[in-house]
């Protein structure tokens, strides 16, 4: 039996030596560029924004549900207990992004560029993650149930100890992805999809139906 790969988990964000500055959702507007800010508290109210980047910066607990954001940038950024349900966010790249303790319920991310993306505890389901194009993405107890990645680019995605019921992977590129410590029960998911992806053998009860997995055990402290 040859053993999964061991995947790194993500490059962490990265901010500024000299600290962050405040930043409140009055300053935010079309075609700007902000950077060492950190927003805490209050809400954006389902507000629009074009063409903005964030870099180096932290949100926390900050009320980001239905905004809709189009051309948005976000590097070395970190969301800590945030409300993003029904946030829409379109033509988004994200680099060394982190999502913590969030809600993402409905999230709208299509065709979104992901590097070095970690989600922890995030619930997410009904989020929409179609056609993404991800490299390092690392999701781990997260509740993704019926969440959408059609068509969507995961190589060496980690999904660990995440909820997928009724999931949809249909199209989506899983090649090397680790899915040991999920429940599989109800995934959406088909033969092709699953050639090469790494689960536990306990977890071949809720693919009995389906063929060419790699069977692994997961090791301690994974």
């Amino acid at each position: 039996m040859t053993p999964a790969p061991q995947t790194k988990p993500p490059s962490p964000p990265k901010f500024p030596r000299g600290g962050l500055r405040t930043l409140t959702p009055a300053e935010l507007e079309d075609e700007s560029v902000f950077r060492g800010g950190v927003m805490e508290g209050g809400s954006l109210d389902a507000g629009t924004l074009q063409t903005v980047s964030f870099e180096g910066c932290v949100f926390r607990e900050v009320n980001l549900s239905g905004v809709a954001w189009n051309l948005i940038r976000l590097k070395d950024v970190r969301f800590e207990g945030c409300d993003l349900s029904g946030a829409r966010w379109t033509e988004a790249a994200l680099e060394r992004v982190q999502f913590t303790d969030c809600r993402l319920t409905g999230l709208q991310l299509p065709g979104a560029v992901l590097r070095h993306v970690r989600l922890t505890r995030a619930l997410a389901p009904l989020s929409l993650w179609p056609e993404v194009d991800s490299k390092h993405l690392w999701l781990e107890d997260c509740d993704l149930t019926e969440a959408v990645f059609m068509d969507a680019k995961l190589p060496g995605a980690v999904f660990r100890a995440c909820v997928l019921g009724k999931t949809e992977f249909h199209g989506a590129g899983l090649e090397g992805a680790d899915l040991r410590g999920s429940d599989l029960q109800g995934v959406r998911v088909g033969l092709r999809e699953l050639a090469g992806v790494s689960v536990e053998p306990v977890q071949l009860l809720e693919l009995a139906h389906l063929l060419g997995v790699r069977v692994q055990e997961l090791p301690e402290n994974a």
